[in-house]
């Protein structure tokens, strides 16, 4: 009779002798490594770098490695040819883990295909759903109210980008030159960003190039799950090949997946290139002209540092040359005209000069030692560190504005405008030919048409706590400041408060009439009083004078009390609120008492306010689309009894708008701000009010 594989305990319920415990002083039989390893064939030797095939990623693989390092402490154990070993798995697992990802998204994307998703909006639309909150703001036989918030009458990003590409509203986009593996339903791609944590743009790209991958590179997408590749590989054949026919990406396939295992990255590409002239010399051609029209954009960016960017992609090579040219000129103009600095610093400040119309050079003035015939006259081939005046006809366009502020002196089209026109004058002249001193350079001008969100602390110096830019990311206490300050120097700029609960949430909300300045800034320092104030009242002093800290930029300061003294803090936060008298309502949470319903379609501006104050995004899981750029969707659709109410409207954008109106999404709002989304596959995501930096 054949052993029992687990021999059954004794009468008394002990242990059988074989199988009884060591004996203290540990294994008699030496030391070792005893590993549990998955079933199947257990070919070792690929470990180790060097010998055998490398161990394809899976379970054996991934015990291997767990056993090895463990924690992170067993690295310190081994040797360096077992550390490569570890290095080369982990990075065969990242493959496969990649792969195993796209191979999810692609399979979801089947399933999910677009003809369906056309289909039921044909349905919807013959059905004549043309009321309230179930149509996108502004489309026909759909109230122009409250879903079409100013800064949303244009098609947002759900009508661009990813969504524009013919597969369906909101969809993901066919790959170029694919044969319709990227084309699937609108909406899913919203349920991989709610699970995953993405943007609904950032998932809808995923799952495109999931189905581009496994559908017309196979070859590149096997090598991606065997490990043979990694995922930067897989992703620049795909880049490259993508505008090639099916046909020919299938001739590319094999070649570059094989190359893909043998070259950096940099020379994959290379290779790629290559290939695809020789497959399709008219490739390049259609590439940049795609690309021109689908990507070209010129847009602002926060950098890492808190600094700004501006970005302009894709444009035509001759128009970026020749534009760069003019930079370059302009750069030279002003080390002509005395601006310091380097070469570098002032094409930075050519660009923005060319970029917001206005004229560094007539700030700078004259060059010390030239008078205005001799700069204009002077060779250009001299030293380009020699002073010279500006030349004709390189000075800003007239027109309106351009010198940088709306009561700014100076300037074409404004009183006594200077810079050249129409009469050929230098920069500086006035009508009689006489020069006279340049305007004041006040610095930019802003106009808040966005929201700028900055603590009143902040705004005082009172504090280091963030703020931010709508659209823009987060702005340091300085930078905030400075925002202020040019926000200031426009009369298109308005300034609203929100008074917040001790969680950060908003709590009140007011705007202030008509036109105001800036916060007053940080004190700047002062001279210390000599001694003890002498007996009785001294008029008051203007406020101490110093060099303004950075953030400050045009900030006043307020100053109370006699010299030497300087007003509390809460003091002159009361003093600022008090000057915009503005009147506070309080923002609902919890239980709506219905205080601020309307009874109209379109909710008023105090109300819309009250709204995107609470919540200052986009209301759908993951969105950071700025709230005074969304829709502000009647969560229960107005012919269906919506109420326009602080409990009844949130901020979507365009994009999440009809998604919320898709087949199988549900959305409710069982308290004023927290909106709990429920997807098609039955996976519920809520989202809350807004948290303001505290």
């Amino acid at each position: 009779m054949p052993e029992e594989p687990f021999p059954g305990r004794g009468p008394d319920g002990e242990e059988p002798d074989s199988s009884a415990s060591l004996p203290d002083g540990g294994n008699e039989g030496g030391q070792g490594l005893f590993l549990c390893l998955p079933a199947g064939p257990a070919d070792l030797s690929g470990f180790t770098a060097g010998t055998g095939t490398p161990i394809a990623p899976g379970p054996l693989l991934a015990a291997l490695a767990e056993t090895v390092a463990g924690d992170g402490a067993g690295l310190a154990k081994v040797s360096e040819d077992c550390l490569f070993a570890i290095m080369s798995g982990g990075r065969r697992m990242t493959s496969w883990g990649t792969w195993l990802e796209l191979a999810a998204m692609r399979e979801l994307a089947l399933r999910h295909p677009a003809s369906q998703d056309r289909t039921d909006r044909q349905k919807r639309a013959a059905a004549g759903s043309a009321a309230g909150g179930q149509l996108a703001a502004g489309q026909p036989g759909a109230p122009t109210g409250a879903d079409q918030e100013t800064g949303a009458r244009s098609a947002d990003a759900g009508q661009g980008g990813a969504g524009q590409g013919g597969a369906g509203q909101g969809g993901a986009p066919a790959a170029p030159g694919d044969d319709g593996g990227g084309d699937f339903a609108g909406f899913v791609a919203d349920e991989v960003a709610m699970e995953l944590r993405l943007s609904w743009m950032n998932a809808a790209d995923r799952m495109t190039y999931a189905c581009a991958l496994a559908g017309r590179l196979p070859v590149t997408f096997a090598a991606l799950g065997s490990g043979l590749i990694d995922p930067v590989h897989a992703k620049i054949i795909s880049e490259q090949t993508d505008i090639l026919s099916a046909a020919d990406a299938a001739k590319a396939d094999p070649i570059l997946a094989a190359a893909a295992q043998k070259k950096t990255y940099a020379e994959l590409r290379a290779a790629a290139v290559k290939l695809v002239l020789k497959l399709d010399p008219d490739s390049h051609e259609r590439r940049k002209q795609a690309r021109r029209k689908r990507e070209a954009h010129v847009r602002p960016f926060r950098e890492e540092s808190g600094n700004a960017g501006l970005i302009a992609r894709e444009l035509p090579s001759d128009e970026v040359l020749a534009s760069w040219q003019n930079v370059e000129q302009r750069a030279l103009d002003l080390r002509a005209a005395g601006v310091p600095g380097s070469l570098r610093e002032l094409r930075i400040r050519a660009t923005l000069d060319l970029l917001q119309e206005r004229d560094s050079r007539l700030a700078a003035g004259p060059a010390p030692g030239q008078g205005r015939d001799q700069g204009r006259d002077q060779d250009q081939d001299q030293d380009q560190d020699q002073d010279q005046g500006p030349a004709d006809g390189d000075g800003p366009p007239d027109g309106p504005g351009w010198n940088g502020g709306p009561d700014g002196p100076g300037g074409p089209g404004g009183d006594g405008g200077s810079g050249p026109g129409p009469h050929g004058g230098p920069a500086g002249d006035g009508p009689d030919g006489r020069a006279r001193p340049a305007p004041k350079d006040t610095g930019p001008v802003l106009a808040a048409l966005v929201n700028l969100t900055v603590p009143l602390a902040t705004a005082l110096g009172q504090s280091g706590t963030p703020g931010e830019a709508a659209g823009f990311g987060i702005l340091d206490a300085g930078t905030a400041r400075d925002l202020l300050a040019a926000a200031a120097r426009s009369s298109q700029t308005r300034w609203c408060v929100t008074l917040l609960h001790p969680d950060g949430t908003a709590a009140a909300h007011g705007c202030a009439p008509g036109r105001h300045p800036a916060p007053p800034g940080p004190e700047p320092p002062g001279p210390e009083p000599p001694g003890p104030e002498p007996p009785g009242p001294e008029p008051p002093g203007p406020a101490s004078t110093g060099t303004a800290p950075p953030g400050t930029a045009g900030l006043g300061t307020a100053c109370s009390g006699g010299p030497g003294q300087r007003p509390p803090p809460e003091t002159r936060a009361q003093d600022y609120l008090r000057s915009l008298q503005i009147r506070l309502t309080p923002i609902t949470r919890g239980t709506c008492d219905h205080q601020q319903a309307e009874t109209g379609y379109r909710p008023s501006r105090k109300l819309r306010h009250l709204i995107t104050a609470r919540s200052t995004r986009c209301s759908a899981p993951g969105c950071g689309r700025p709230a005074a750029r969304c829709d502000l969707d009647h969560t229960i659709a107005w012919d269906k009894g919506g109420i326009t109410c602080e409990c009844g409207l949130a901020p979507l954008c365009r994009h999440h708008h009809r998604c919320k109106q898709a087949e199988g999404w549900r959305l409710e709002q069982p308290s004023p701000g927290v909106l709990q989304w429920r997807t098609p596959s039955g996976r519920s995501y809520t989202t809350t009010p807004s948290v303001y930096p505290l």
